[in-house]
């Protein structure tokens, strides 16, 4: 009997199971076209539960009823040890935070900086002891793009890319150090004010759909360790944990 992980983010969900020490993701979509994912379930094999991680309460709702006939389990913080969380407001914290430095903190004996980069980027310090102590949440890369794309249309649409020369010597490329540069340089930034205040050995983690950029071309203090699916560990993880 296999155990499914379903993560709701902002703009999509992902269905992923565990193959040995992989993960496959099974089913991914767009938040607005959930209606089959019943039958995806259904055409799996010997399903035991389905455990869930969510950002969107109104997404979580309509696929709560629609796997009503399965075993589903919720992942919130309110399952999470308070001496775990160093944060003044854990029932709005977001549960996908906490599992990705969750997920990092099982990996390494450190502390870790985790570098969440999807429609939102979040960028969380957790303790090698499994404190979380709180973060950041800013736009992603892709907003980036969409705020002078929207705002300033006369502007040109530049490409997910930084220019090899510093300043930019042309209007599209002093966009693109203004989104794509700006934006690693905020993350840069971010974590230095991390490094100013984490006492000991540290990790940084870099996850999500725009991780694989970020990690090519974040200049930082630290080695960035790219982990695509480190929700996905923090949320097998943490369920092991709960449930011994």
């Amino acid at each position: 009997m296999s155990i499914l992980f379903l993560d709701i983010g902002n703009t999509q969900i992902k269905l992923a199971e565990k193959r040995g020490i992989s993960w496959e993701i099974l089913y991914r979509t767009g938040n607005g076209n959930v209606e089959n994912l019943r039958e995806v379930v259904e055409s799996l094999d010997s399903t035991e539960r389905i455990v869930i991680s969510s950002v969107r309460e109104d997404v979580l709702n309509r696929i709560v009823n629609i796997l009503k006939f399965f075993d589903v389990k919720v992942l919130t913080s309110s399952l999470v040890d308070p001496v775990n969380l160093d944060y003044e407001t854990p029932d709005t914290l977001g549960m996908d935070r906490f599992l990705t430095c969750y997920g990092a903190v099982s990996a390494t004996n450190k502390d870790v900086i985790c570098v969440d980069a999807g429609t939102a980027c979040t960028i969380d310090w957790m303790t090698a002891e499994g404190i979380y102590r709180g973060g950041v949440i800013m736009p992603g890369l892709k907003l980036f793009h969409q705020a002078i794309e929207n705002s300033l249309p006369e502007l040109p649409t530049v490409e997910y890319h930084l220019p090899d020369q510093w300043p930019g010597k042309s209007t599209a490329k002093s966009l693109q150090w203004g989104t794509s540069g700006g934006f690693l340089m905020a993350i840069d930034g971010f974590v230095r004010e991390y490094m100013s205040v984490i006492d000991g050995e540290t990790e940084l983690f870099i996850t999500g759909g725009d991780s694989l950029y970020i990690s090519e071309n974040l200049r930082t203090l630290l080695k960035p360790v790219h982990r695509p699916y480190l929700h996905f560990d923090g949320m097998e993880i943490f369920w092991s944990d709960l449930n011994p």
